[in-house]
């Protein structure tokens, strides 16, 4: 039986920018094993969060590309999430939305969820079809 383990944000990071070269392929070779589920790591909603943000605002990836760069991490057969289809709605929401990573995960768990008004007075959520934004 496989050991699942907890992925950090510093090795999807490692591998998506080679920035330490050395450590990219460690981290391409553990993805490749998850990719074929002879490894099975754990990617908490937090650590995605993080490599969203660290993206967008310290690497100034575009929100497209850094759906791109994520879509096949989430479909690596050994890679288990609290839900693997609200990160990928999440990652479409704030694309094609163009609302922040947060606002998209709260959007995509609410429609995943059934629940279609949620007090804010953030007007992204306006941007989301079925979503209606309620101010207290």
């Amino acid at each position: 039986m496989k050991k699942l383990r907890a992925l950090d944000a510093n090795v999807i990071l490692r591998f998506l920018t080679d920035d330490v070269p050395e450590q990219a392929t460690r981290c391409a070779e553990l993805l490749k094993r998850a990719e074929v589920g002879a490894e099975e790591v754990w990617l908490p909603e937090l650590v995605l969060a993080d490599v969203v943000w660290t993206l967008e605002k310290f690497y100034d990836q575009p929100k497209s590309q850094i759906r791109g760069l994520l879509t096949p991490i989430l479909n690596l057969r050994g890679l288990r999430h609290a839900n693997k289809k609200v990160a990928k709605r999440a990652l479409q929401l704030y694309v094609e939305k163009n609302i922040d990573w947060t606002d998209a995960v709260v959007a995509a768990q609410m429609i995943a969820c059934k629940l279609s008004e949620i007090y804010s007075y953030d007007r992204d959520f306006e941007k989301v079809e079925g979503i209606t934004r309620v101010e207290p």
